[in-house]
């Protein structure tokens, strides 16, 4: 990487009036629009990036801006992302505060990196989204050296802002048995199904025994978090043979927008043959045809309380952890109705 010392040799001008200029401040100081231009275009030449974190400290009001780290799993349903940044940009919009924030990704199974960007002392805060139980578990075994929220996760460690996932998955069985249906399904990503412990998916199957549902193996189907994902795993469904579930939970909304096409072609139709709930409420949900029935999760009020906690913990480092919960209100739609008598 080249240096203002290499940009200075090549302009055959001195160092501080390349920094001036790279800085923005050649007009101030009445460098000429032409000198300036070459050192410009020597520093495109060269490839040259800035050092962002020692121009920060030369201007005070960057200097003093806390620094956020949203950590993301590369796995997590990328819709969610645009969500979570609507939500977190509030407390900003509503003039509650300022801060910058930085998006982190990492793969599943590399937390303990985390702690160690964390602990370089490179942000002032941190928000944690995604971790599996496993993962979690070593969080709270291995404390962060700066504030941090775990985004739907319950913890008495960290700070937390999540909802009641297993809540969310009961309910929709209990949905699905007050209007009558027998036989029903589950469409899934793999680590959802897998991780026997997923509070969604634990509480749905969990739930399916307690109200009487017949969830054959064969209808709980896997396959990747997207909508070619769905659209494989309907697939497997419809083409299985035998008695077709006549309800069907998706865990993931997205998958459910993928898997629409697939039964509309084996004229299933929805609702009259088949009933189905989502979880999570994202946009492509609202105008597939038909729009589908829901269990929201509020991601952007999430994302804001978030924000608002370790907003709280830095100016606060020494507060207790705080849990903020919030609802999973069902949103009717036409490809599910509401609930129709008492159980």
């Amino acid at each position: 990487m080249s240096t203002i010392r290499e940009i200075a040799r090549r302009t055959k001008l001195s160092v501080g009036t390349v920094s001036l200029v790279l800085n923005g401040r050649g007009d101030e100081m009445r460098i000429s629009k032409k000198t300036q231009q070459r050192v410009l275009e020597v520093a495109q030449g060269l490839g040259y990036l800035p050092n962002i974190s020692a121009r920060r400290l030369r201007q005070p009001d960057l200097r003093n801006l806390p620094s956020i780290a949203t950590f993301w799993p590369s796995d997590l349903a990328p819709e969610l992302l645009g969500r979570f940044f609507t939500g977190a940009q509030n407390p900003i919009l509503e003039q509650e505060c300022e801060f910058e924030m930085t998006i982190q990704p990492y793969k599943r199974g590399n937390v303990d990196k985390i702690k160690e960007m964390c602990d370089r002392g490179i942000y002032h805060g941190a928000i944690i989204t995604g971790v599996s139980a496993e993962e979690q578990r070593w969080l709270e075994n291995n404390k962060f050296s700066v504030p941090a929220v775990l985004f739907n996760r319950e913890s008495s460690v960290y700070s937390c802002v999540y909802v009641d996932t297993y809540e969310t998955g009961r309910k929709v069985a209990e949905l699905f048995a007050n209007r009558g249906h027998r036989k029903v399904g589950v469409i899934a990503p793999e680590h959802l199904v897998n991780a026997r412990n997923n509070h969604r998916f634990r509480g749905f199957v969990e739930s399916c025994a307690r109200y009487g549902l017949e969830l054959e193996d064969r209808h709980i189907q896997v396959a990747p978090m997207s909508m070619e994902g769905g659209n494989s795993a309907a697939r497997r469904i419809v083409e299985g043979g035998g008695e077709r579930p006549t309800a069907i939970f998706f865990p993931i909304g997205i998958m459910a927008v993928g898997a629409l096409p697939v039964f509309h072609q084996a004229a299933i139709r929805i609702p009259e043959d088949l009933e189905i709930v989502t979880y999570g409420d994202h946009e492509a949900e609202r105008y597939s045809v038909p729009p589908l029935t829901t269990v929201k999760l509020p991601v952007e009020e999430m994302a804001a309380a978030c924000i608002r906690l370790v907003m709280g913990l830095i100016q606060d480092p020494c507060a207790n952890p705080k849990s903020v919960v919030f609802e999973t209100p069902f949103i009717f739609r036409e490809s599910c109705g509401g609930f129709v008598r008492e159980l």
